[in-house]
């Protein structure tokens, strides 16, 4: 591998996953945790997952970039929403929002 690469690569960060769940929820229950993130965002420019004794802020810097995907294969749908920013704090854990 040439020595410029191998340098590149060595100094890329390593993605650190703070939140991973899935849970079965209502669409009621899922609107209302939407509705409750973006409440907190609008109000104190952040939000806390909490998950049992562990809590992990999502604060995200302005602008954001927004990703939207709606996928259908056979009778499966998936929508995506992901959220991008640069630095800000983020710490880590049943899943609420507060």
């Amino acid at each position: 591998m040439d020595e410029t690469k191998k340098t590149m690569n060595e100094q890329k960060p390593q993605p650190q996953v703070l939140i991973k769940h899935k849970e079965v929820q209502s669409v009621q229950a899922f609107a209302a945790m939407l509705e409750k993130m973006a409440q907190k965002l609008k109000q104190e420019g952040k939000f806390t997952f909490v998950q049992g004794t562990e809590q992990v802020e999502v604060a995200p810097d302005d602008p954001v970039k927004v990703d939207y995907k709606y996928t259908v294969k056979g009778d499966k749908h998936e929508f995506e929403i992901e959220i991008e920013w640069s630095p800000n704090r983020a710490s880590a854990g049943k899943m609420s929002i507060e």
